[in-house]
């Protein structure tokens, strides 16, 4: 989800994730109406598929940020500020305003329960999802946020890419080609991530972003190749056919992982009249992500007699104004905070 300003502005990548976080909303609405999630390769979930397209964007925004300024602690500094300052905000409303306002217990025994400091231990990362006594009746119950999970793997893959850059590895994309290949081939062969999902509807989550948010990362190592429109074309077409042959083969999940990275960036790194605005009134995918399910929550909360298509009316545009708010307020305040970058001769497409 980084805003990257090089790669960031004249680009469709603001309307992708954007859509991509409303499709996670989308998924979660009909999860919160205890019906069965709208499935994307059989294995995962709309919301799920929707994470594999933000791992996909980041590593490819990310690596760019390394490229431009590989200064460690420069890079630790705009990953966070790029990161907490809404988690932070989306964990003291939960915790502190709507838990007390919808949980069943009272205020002391709410305050006093060791599941509430657990929760504010999502602060530090450590996440814990749950908050005693709220929404009781939700087929997810005691869950004021259910997304937040994903955010410290995200962020162990920015680590896991500094290491790779301070090591020297990026200097190289042959070799993290081959070490993405490496990590792919034991996860989606060796480790037959379908066959362990089918007997146990168990993800290694961390594995499975990381092979996406690196494939972005990849694609941003040999941008040169792929970059113009004649050859954007040729790699879609590849992609497809890849993507057909493992769907042919009964692998769906593999299907996912050949086609989505390379589609999402190539059609994010492109610049099509409409598509490319969707930034001009913030970036305001981020919000939306960390936003929704506390107000999707609340929602059905407030008014349990309405169908799942009322709340999907009354949901969206409130959680496009705590995503507007949290972008001008909050995330776009603190971006200001971001350490310069160096200008410096990029060294990550050398062979």
């Amino acid at each position: 989800m980084e805003p990257t300003p090089t790669l960031h502005q004249g680009n469709n990548f603001d309307f992708v994730r954007l859509a991509a976080a409303l499709a996670v909303l989308v998924s979660h609405q009909f999860a919160l109406h205890a019906r069965p999630e709208p499935l994307m390769f059989h294995y995962q979930t709309l919301g799920g598929y929707a994470v594999m397209v933000f791992f996909a964007i980041s590593g490819y925004l990310i690596a760019s940020s390394w490229a431009h300024d590989s200064n460690v602690w420069r890079f630790s500094a705009r990953r966070l500020l790029r990161i907490w300052p809404g988690l932070i905000c989306t964990v003291l409303l939960c915790g502190l305003v709507l838990g007390p306002l919808v949980t069943d217990l009272s205020a002391g025994s709410y305050f006093s329960d060791p599941t509430t400091h657990r929760f504010f231990g999502t602060l530090l990362f450590h996440v814990s999802p749950f908050l005693p006594g709220v929404f009781p009746h939700s087929p997810l119950a005691y869950i004021p946020n259910g997304v937040l999970w994903t955010i410290p793997i995200e962020l162990r893959c920015y680590g896991y890419l500094a290491i790779l850059g301070m090591i020297g590895v990026l200097r190289y994309r042959w070799v993290t080609l081959a070490l993405l290949a490496g990590l792919s081939v034991w996860y989606y062969g060796i480790h037959d991530a379908e066959a362990v999902f089918a007997r146990t509807h168990q993800h290694l989550f961390e594995v499975e972003y990381a092979t996406f948010f690196f494939s972005g990362s990849c694609l941003y190592l040999f941008r040169e190749i792929w970059q113009d429109r004649k050859r954007k074309l040729i790699g879609l077409a590849v992609a497809v056919v890849l993507c057909c042959i493992a769907l042919g083969a009964g692998h769906q999940l593999i299907a996912a992982f050949l086609l989505t990275p390379y589609v999402v960036i190539a059609f994010g790194s492109s610049s099509l009249p409409v598509f490319h605005r969707f930034g001009r009134f913030g970036d305001m995918s981020y919000g939306v992500y960390i936003y929704a399910f506390p107000v999707q929550q609340t929602v059905i909360w407030l008014t349990p007699n309405l169908n799942i298509y009322q709340h999907f009316a009354i949901a969206i545009p409130l959680v496009l104004a705590f995503a507007w708010l949290s972008w001008h307020l909050i995330e776009k305040r603190a971006l200001e905070f971001k350490p310069g970058r160096r200008n410096r001769v990029q060294v990550s497409g050398a062979e």
